[in-house]
């Protein structure tokens, strides 16, 4: 089964390729003055075809890297709208709980016939429910 090679994988390639060239490079200027024209030529084919592989495998390596970063920012994006919408909904939960308690405290100032306490009451929860 063929398997993808991932941009780190590809850079090792590259790298390859680069030493590849380096060594016939060497190669070269060892043995100058013992190649035909027709050897050199060959070398500097050669070479110039290792550099242009080298150089699209180092690109294609960076446009996987920048794929991998794209999904995982998407996959970021999809989970930060889940957290505001929990957070939204936590907002409307602690509203309705300061609303409860409110009521509860209006409450407590009715049973205890707390005229001062049953104005403020009142109030906070008229506050409250024209706040939402």
């Amino acid at each position: 089964m063929a398997e993808s090679l991932d941009a780190h994988q590809l850079i090792q390639l590259a790298q390859s390729l680069t030493r590849m060239q380096s060594a016939i490079t060497d190669y070269e200027l060892h043995h100058y003055t013992e190649l035909s024209p027709a050897q050199k030529n060959k070398l500097e084919d050669s070479l110039s075809q290792l550099a242009v592989a080298a150089g699209r495998i180092y690109a294609y390596s960076v446009q996987l890297e920048f794929q991998e970063a794209a999904l995982q920012l998407e996959e970021i994006k999809q989970a930060t709208e889940g957290l505001k919408k929990f957070l939204k909904t936590a907002q409307k939960i602690q509203q309705v709980l300061d609303i409860v308690g409110s009521v509860a405290s209006l409450a407590d100032s009715i049973i205890s016939h707390d005229i001062g306490g049953i104005t403020t009451g009142i109030d906070g929860v008229i506050q409250m429910l024209g706040n939402n």
